[in-house]
């Protein structure tokens, strides 16, 4: 094979396959740019597990305590009909922490739940949910837990 061939190949190839990489590249681009606007609606239709790590240090009366909160929080959309959604969202807190109160130690736990129910219009120029948010007692310690 001589070089012009190889370059005749090469140009051919590229005018097949370019378009539809370029369309698949703009619908990539596309796609993602749909991704981060329901990302960033918390009512969207779009089933997520995102986790929440906060630290915080010199906590407690005397400023000797430390805490570790990791919040692992599933939201389930559920289609009612074609004009509204129920919007599922669980909060489930993963805690540790020490030396908060005098004497106290350290605990590991699960802390209280939050479950929330949002109504939300499939469609709307404004983004809204309305509905119940309710909290169970399930912590693992008592210093852990509202217990309410």
């Amino acid at each position: 094979m001589n070089d012009s061939f190889g370059n005749r190949l090469f140009l051919i190839s590229l005018a097949v396959l370019g378009p539809p990489l370029a369309a698949t590249t703009a619908a990539a681009q596309e796609s993602a740019e749909d991704l981060a606007k329901k990302l960033a609606n918390p009512v969207a239709s779009l089933i997520s597990v995102p986790f929440q790590i906060n630290w915080d240090a010199n906590v407690g009366p005397e400023d000797a305590g430390n805490k570790l909160l990791v919040n692992v929080q599933p939201v389930v959309p559920i289609t009612l009909n074609e004009d509204w959604n129920l919007i599922s969202r669980t909060i489930v807190p993963l805690a540790h922490q020490s030396d908060i109160f005098p004497g106290a130690g350290s605990q590991t736990g699960l802390s209280d739940t939050v479950q929330s129910f949002f109504v939300s219009p499939a469609e709307s120029p404004v983004i809204w949910g309305a509905g119940p948010v309710l909290l169970f007692p399930t912590g693992t310690d008592r210093l852990l837990s509202s217990k309410q």
